[in-house]
């Protein structure tokens, strides 16, 4: 074990009062507000959630953290909006975001989950579900990530593996895209272009490398071009169950495929509670030659005004 063991149970029971708490603090907005401005048929839908949920983890090949196995208390919000006219053109994004401090079972404790996406999307209706689309994916971290090791002496060392905005991962697209109703969407970027950026340039000395994210020392930025191919799903099924997938492949023209899968499936146990699996799949050779696997188990209050 790690030291410190009398200060980290405290925290740990400190852990364990927040994630009782959470049945008093988890909400969420109506599933959707949908407004119209008179005479112009211009709709507005906004859909708001979040939730702070007890967790548990489970890794396989993931690149930081030596795959150990831990707990979690997680915050997540969610917020959804679209704006379309006359069914012919469209916009909407989201905004994602998820905090959590961590626990690993021999008693380190730290913030270590720290997710914050926006998406957005440009849709214009060309014959009946097939739209030309132009989409943008921007995710980044708030927060300083570490990876903690054991020196000779037994002392817990820590080393910077990422910050805000390193890396900041963006990813745009121009192409087509069929949507169903009540479903999801599949995108095909003709055109994209992937932008890797670092603030942070001491990150290369902290991580004792000589490339970050496929940048070498010296330089902040990659700029890839290629093309993209993106699935989006949400979807309910008796009321009580509610699927959400978020594939997203990037292929450049001159290096191997990027894959990112996000895939999410909850249970509606009763008004009150709901429980979630989430999964997080990632494949950049650049970072790691190993499919990255993190599966999230959740339990939480849940409320539906």
């Amino acid at each position: 074990m790690w030291g410190r063991k009398k200060k980290q149970k405290s925290i740990l029971v400190l852990c364990l009062i927040l994630s009782a708490s959470a049945n008093t603090q988890s909400w969420l907005s109506p599933d959707s507000i949908l407004k119209e401005i008179s005479g112009r048929k211009v709709h507005f839908r906004q859909e708001l959630e979040g939730s702070l949920t007890f967790s548990n983890y489970l890794f396989l090949n993931w690149h930081h953290d030596k795959n150990a196995s831990q707990v979690i208390l997680l915050q997540n919000l969610k917020y959804v909006f679209s704006i379309s006219a006359d069914s012919l053109v469209g916009f909407s994004g989201s905004i994602l975001h998820n905090l959590g401090l961590l626990s690993y079972f021999d008693s380190l404790t730290k913030v270590n989950t720290d997710d914050n996406t926006l998406n957005s999307r440009f849709d214009i209706r060309i014959w009946k579900k097939l739209n030309f689309s132009i989409n943008s994916t921007l995710a980044s971290r708030i927060m300083n990530g570490y990876d903690y090791s054991v020196d000779d002496s037994g002392r817990v060392v820590k080393v910077l593996n990422s910050s805000f905005c390193t890396p900041l991962l963006c990813t745009f697209s121009g192409g087509f895209s069929v949507k169903w109703r009540d479903f999801g969407s599949v995108s095909l970027g003709l055109s994209a272009a992937k932008l890797t950026w670092i603030r942070d340039k001491s990150i290369f000395k902290r991580q004792n490398t000589d490339t970050y994210y496929g940048i070498p020392e010296g330089k902040d930025h990659r700029f890839e071009y290629g093309i993209s191919l993106q699935f989006l799903a949400d979807k309910e099924f008796f009321k009580r169950f509610r699927w959400n997938c978020d594939l997203l492949v990037f292929k450049n023209y001159t290096a191997p495929v990027d894959v990112t899968l996000k895939n999410n499936f909850g249970i509606r146990i009763n008004r009150f509670l709901k429980a979630s699996i989430q999964t997080r799949v990632i494949y950049e050779e650049k970072v790691s030659r190993s499919i990255q696997l993190e599966n999230l188990v959740t339990f939480g209050f849940y409320v539906h005004l």
